[in-house]
C-alpha cells in the first residue's frame, strides 16, 4: 500500500475541517459584546468546551479500536456542527455554555481520530512521524487561515461566520466517511466487545494504567500545563485586541493569517529537521524555552505592534512544540495502546485548555494583563518539567549503555 499517496485525500479534508473549526473564533468577542453577555464568557465558553473534550477524548480513543475511524470522523463532524449551531444562536450565558459543551464532546473525538487514523495507516515509524507532523501542521496553519476567513465573514455579520462553519463542519464529516479508507485491517482488534461500563468516560481514564509509564506521565504533564499557557494567552489576546485596541474581527483574522505563514515555514523546516535528524526527546527542550521567553516578553509591552510580534513569535514556537510532543507520545505506544494513548494525549491538551481559558476569562476583569502572566507562569512550569524529563531520559539511556 502506498500510504503516502493514500493519505493525501485525508490531509485535504483535514485542511477543510480545521479552517472551519476556526471560523467562529474571531467573531466570538463580537458575539459576546453584541448580545450583552458577561466579558468572562470569552474564557468560560471555551473552558466548557474543553471540559467535555477532556472527559470524552479517552472514550473516543477507545472507540477507535472498535469501529472504523472514518465513522468516528463522520459522527464528530456532524456533532460538532450541531454544537456550533447552538452556540451561534445563543442569547444567554447558559445557552453559550450548553452549545460549547455539546460541541466539545465531538471535537475531542475528531482530533483523536486524526492521530489514530495516521498511526493505523502508516506502519513505517519514520513516515508515521512525518505524517503526524503534517497533521499537526495542517491543524495549526489551516486553523489560522480559518481565523482569517472567519474574520472576513464577521464583517458581514456574526451569523455569517457561524452559518459557514456549521455547513462546512458537517460536510467535512461526510467527506471523511466517503473518501477515507477503512483502517480496521491495519489496527489491533480488541479481544472483547465494548461494555457499557467501559463506555463510561471516567472508566476510560482508569484504563490509563495499562499504558502509563513515568516518562509518559511527564510528557502528559508538559502537554497539560503547556495547554494552560497556550489557551490563556490565545483567548485573552483575541479579546484584548477587541476590548483594549477596538479592532474588528478582520484584524484578528489578519494576525492569524500571518501566524499561518510563519507556522508553515517553522514546521516545514525546523520541525521536520528535528524529527528527521535529531532525538526529539532532547531537542524539544529548546523549543519549550523559546516559547517561554516569547510569553515573558509580552509583559513588557502595552502597544499593539509589539503585542502582535510576540503573538506571532510564540505561535511559531508553538507550531513546532505540538508535533514534537505528539510524536514523543506516539513513539511510546504499541499497536495495542496507540488508540488509547492518542486519546489520553488529546485529553491532557484539553485539560490544560480548561484551566487556561477559564482562568483567563475570570481574572481578566481584575487586570487585563493577569491572563498573560498566567500564560507565562504556566510555560515556566512546563519548561521546568521538560528539564526533568530530559534529565531522566539521559540518565536512563546512560544506564542502558553500560
Amino acid at each position: 500500500m502506498n500510504t503516502k499517496r493514500s493519505l493525501v485525500p485525508f490531509f485535504c479534508i483535514v485542511v477543510i475541517f480545521n479552517m472551519a473549526a476556526s471560523f467562529a473564533h474571531p467573531v466570538t468577542p463580537t458575539l459576546i459584546v453584541e448580545r450583552g453577555l458577561d466579558s468572562s464568557m470569552f474564557g468560560v465558553a471555551l473552558a466548557a468546551m474543553m471540559t467535555a473534550n477532556f472527559l470524552f477524548s479517552p472514550l473516543w480513543g477507545k472507540l477507535c479500536g472498535y469501529m472504523p475511524t472514518k465513522r468516528i470522523m463522520l459522527i464528530c463532524g456532524v456533532g460538532y456542527a450541531i454544537g456550533q449551531a447552538i452556540f451561534g444562536a445563543a442569547q444567554t450565558e447558559l445557552q453559550v455554555v450548553g452549545g460549547r459543551m455539546f460541541a466539545g464532546i465531538f471535537t475531542g473525538g475528531m482530533f483523536t481520530a486524526f492521530s489514530n487514523y495516521v498511526i493505523n495507516t502508516t506502519p513505517d515509524l519514520k513516515q508515521r512521524g512525518q505524517n503526524l507532523t503534517i497533521t499537526v501542521t495542517i491543524q495549526n496553519v489551516a486553523g489560522a487561515m480559518g481565523y482569517f476567513v472567519g474574520g472576513m465573514l464577521g464583517l458581514i455579520s456574526v451569523e455569517a461566520s457561524f452559518i459557514a462553519q456549521v455547513i462546512t463542519l458537517a460536510s467535512a464529516g461526510l467527506l471523511f466517511f466517503f473518501i477515507c479508507m477503512d483502517d480496521t485491517p491495519f489496527k489491533h482488534k480488541p479481544e472483547k466487545a465494548l461494555t457499557l461500563k467501559e463506555a463510561n468516560p471516567f472508566a476510560a481514564f482508569g484504563a490509563a494504567k495499562n499504558f502509563m509509564t513515568p516518562m509518559l506521565a511527564l510528557i502528559f504533564l508538559i502537554v497539560a500545563v503547556g495547554g494552560i499557557g497556550q489557551n490563556s494567552f490565545e483567548q485573552v489576546f483575541n479579546y484584548y485586541i477587541k476590548d483594549q485596541f477596538g479592532l474588528s474581527s478582520a484584524y484578528n483574522g489578519i494576525f492569524k493569517a500571518a501566524i499561518a505563514v510563519v507556522s508553515l515555514v517553522a514546521n516545514s523546516t525546523i520541525c521536520l529537521y528535528l524529527i528527521r535528524r535529531t532525538n526529539i526527546n532532547l531537542t524539544f527542550l529548546p523549543i519549550m524555552v523559546g516559547s517561554t521567553i516569547a510569553l515573558g516578553a509580552i509583559l513588557f509591552f502595552d502597544t499593539l505592534v509589539p503585542f502582535v510580534i510576540v503573538d506571532i513569535t510564540f505561535f511559531a514556537f508553538n507550531a513546532v512544540r505540538l508535533p514534537l510532543l505528539q510524536n514523543i507520545s506516539a513513539s511510546m505506544s504499541t499497536p495495542e495502546t496507540s488508540n488509547s494513548i492518542m486519546g489520553f494525549y488529546q485529553s491532557m491538551n484539553s485539560l490544560g485548555g480548561i484551566f487556561g481559558a477559564l482562568f483567563a476569562g475570570l481574572i481578566y476583569d481584575f487586570n487585563p494583563l493577569y491572563p498573560f502572566m498566567l500564560a507565562f507562569a504556566a510555560f515556566v512550569v512546563a519548561t521546568a518539567v521538560s528539564f526533568i524529563y530530559v534529565g531522566k531520559y539521559k540518565a536512563a539511556h546512560k544506564q542502558e549503555a553500560k
